[in-house]
């Protein structure tokens, strides 16, 4: 898709989807004069911050310092990426959207709407049957022997599949989605011998795991003990599919994500059980991983709701070998990950459920942080001066966990620098060592593993930048373009994207400048929409709030101060260039009364000076 063609699929989009319907079907809107305004849902609102500019189509919260546009609002009220987000507004505004492969038919096991109706539909026969059939009756007992109720069946639409090898196909038979679509979506196994296709869930209750838009996107099936043979393992999730990636999903991240939002916490389990009792007992923030270990794509998932992850896996010995193996991805991502250690080899289903949630909640309190845990794991039973050898290993070890954190630099935060001295001076105590052996081993683990510097052409940023990071000339001649588009051109003309000061500064005058190389019109509207990254259209909505606010009308005599502000700050550095050569006296005699000269010709330009003439 042509550059063009991708905005114009956009600004379609962003047409057909006035802001105020959109977030007014999330937020309780409320008119207040022009605009409306509403509960915040990224913070703990008891005033509404949230504004809706409905003239400008931007939302933004004074309290949490974002704001944005309708794909941006939709990407962080969903924790979805700016495709995802074009997509479900194109969806509800009933847009197709050109696909690379937009020669798949509808109702082909290769159109992703049929997979996700296909998904649907089966998620809703095993919940008809667990619930209407006289066969699923053992089911049910199950469930009831675990201790889930009728209430959490509906709230997570569990469901159940009987011990019928070909039950699901057989009534597919009947609706539009054939065997090679349930095959897709791994509903359906096939015979390698016979190529006859065979229900994946035989005798299982089933756990719908869905998407964060609630959508089915997969299942997965605990088979009951009358129907298992050595053969069927006891957990079974749906293979990987187009809709289903194990990495990129949690259970019951749809449920729990307002809870994980309004707390900015959440809590991580393994098991299906696990997260239902958890939600019985009232503790709603709790999620689970779906067969496989946390990674840096779950991070990123999690990192989107929630600013503290805590990791409750099983207390056996296998759950904490699970803990270790993923500790140093999170002290690399610096992500405020804690550890809870239930007692006794409890899963957290049997300990909420015995003990209760007060108590949970109590232990939840103690958890460490992940590379304190590391620590005791690592010294425990540790004599550092009868075992030098266990403790060389031990402290390299810990050492190598965190040479993978960023270093510190001018950025770094008090906290983060405060905790990597308290945790050096405390290894050099335990293993008796100078702090400064270690602070040198430390940086040169951090140069053997140094990762490649982020690419200046990434135009997406990573944290929320606010207008008042900005610096003063720059935020002041983006507020201008902000009000008036036509100036844009004269910009550009004057003012080159290098004399600007902050990434995110040059990454939005880079739009101002693509679009008028482009001889596109700049107005605001469409600058919002040619950026895909959240932060910038933050950052822009902000700017443009500013800028009304101050109510500036003489816009064209500002430009032309801010760029004599420009002209005057490349002449300064200029200046201080030649100065510097001249002390070095690198020059001579000649080169030197040149530059002199030039010197003073700068001078008495900015001061108005005449230069000298002869007669």
């Amino acid at each position: 898709m042509s550059t063009q063609e991708s905005f114009d699929t956009k600004e379609q989009v962003r047409q057909a989807s006035d802001i105020v319907d959109v977030v007014g079907g999330f937020l309780e809107l409320r008119r207040q004069g022009r605009n409306y305004v509403a509960l915040c849902p990224w913070h703990n609102d008891s005033k509404p911050s949230l504004q809706v500019n409905a003239e400008r189509q931007s939302w933004r919260c004074w309290v949490c310092g974002i704001g944005g546009d309708v794909f941006s609002f939709v990407m962080r009220r969903e924790g979805v990426e700016f495709r995802e987000a074009l997509e479900l507004l194109a969806d509800k505004a009933n847009i197709q959207i050109k696909q690379s492969n937009s020669n798949v038919p509808a109702g082909s096991p290769g159109d992703k709407r049929t997979l996700f109706a296909a998904m649907a539909w089966a998620e809703k026969q095993f919940y008809t049957y667990l619930n209407q059939s006289a066969e699923a009756d053992v089911a049910r007992q199950y469930l009831q022997q675990r201790g889930i109720t009728q209430k959490e069946i509906d709230q997570f639409h569990i469901g159940f599949s009987p011990n019928s090898w070909s039950w699901l196909a057989d009534l597919a038979k009947s609706t539009e989605f054939s065997p090679a679509v349930l095959e897709k979506v791994g509903l359906l196994g096939k015979s390698p011998k016979s190529g006859r296709h065979y229900d994946w869930f035989r005798g299982r209750v089933l756990f719908p795991i869905r998407d964060t838009q609630s959508r089915p996107i997969a299942l997965g099936g605990r088979v009951l003990p009358q129907f298992a043979d050595d053969k069927s393992g006891k957990y079974v999730n749906s293979p990987e599919t187009r809709l289903f990636l194990k990495s990129d999903n949690l259970y019951a991240l749809d449920l729990a994500r307002d809870s994980i939002v309004a707390s900015k916490q959440v809590i991580v389990v393994e098991g299906y059980t696990d997260v239902i009792a958890l939600h019985q007992a009232g503790i709603t923030n709790a999620v689970a991983v779906l067969g496989t270990a946390l990674g840096s794509r779950h991070i990123h998932l999690l990192r989107r709701y929630a600013d503290q992850i805590y990791l409750v896996l099983d207390g056996d010995e296998a759950g904490q070998k699970r803990t270790n193996e993923i500790l140093e991805l999170f002290v690399a991502e610096q992500v405020d990950l804690r550890i809870m250690t239930l007692p006794d080899g409890m899963d957290p289903c049997d300990f909420v459920q015995q003990q209760g949630a007060e108590v949970f909640r109590q232990h939840l309190a103690t958890a460490v942080d992940a590379l304190e845990h590391k620590v005791r794991i690592s010294t425990h039973q540790l004599d550092p001066v009868r075992d030098i050898h266990r403790a060389n290993e031990a402290l390299e070890d810990l050492l190598g966990t965190l040479a993978n954190s960023p270093r510190l630099s001018g950025q770094t935060t008090s906290e983060v620098r405060l905790r990597e001295q308290q945790f050096l001076s405390r290894m050099a105590r335990q293993f008796q060592v100078e702090e400064t052996e270690l602070r040198t081993r430390l940086t040169a683990l951090r140069r053997a593993t140094r990762k490649p510097a982020r690419s200046q052409q990434d135009p997406m940023l990573t944290e929320n930048v606010s207008a008042s990071d900005l610096e003063m000339t720059e935020r002041w001649l983006l507020e201008i373009l902000t009000q008036n588009e036509e100036l844009a051109i004269a910009a550009v003309d004057e003012i080159s994207i290098d004399e600007l000061d902050t990434e995110a500064a040059k990454s939005l005058y880079r739009i101002y400048q693509t679009l008028v190389f482009d001889r596109v019109p700049c107005d605001f509207a469409r600058v919002l929409t040619e950026t895909e990254d959240p932060t910038l259209k933050s950052l822009l909505v902000e700017l443009d709030e500013q800028a009304a606010e101050k109510n500036v009308t003489d816009t064209e005599d500002q430009l032309k101060q801010i760029i004599v502000a420009y002209r005057r700050r490349t002449e300064d550095r200029q200046q201080r260039q030649n100065t510097g050569v001249l002390e070095r006296q690198e020059m001579d005699d000649k080169e030197e009364l040149d530059l002199l000269n030039q010197i003073i010709e700068q001078q008495r330009n900015r001061q108005g000076i005449s230069s000298p003439t002869d007669g």
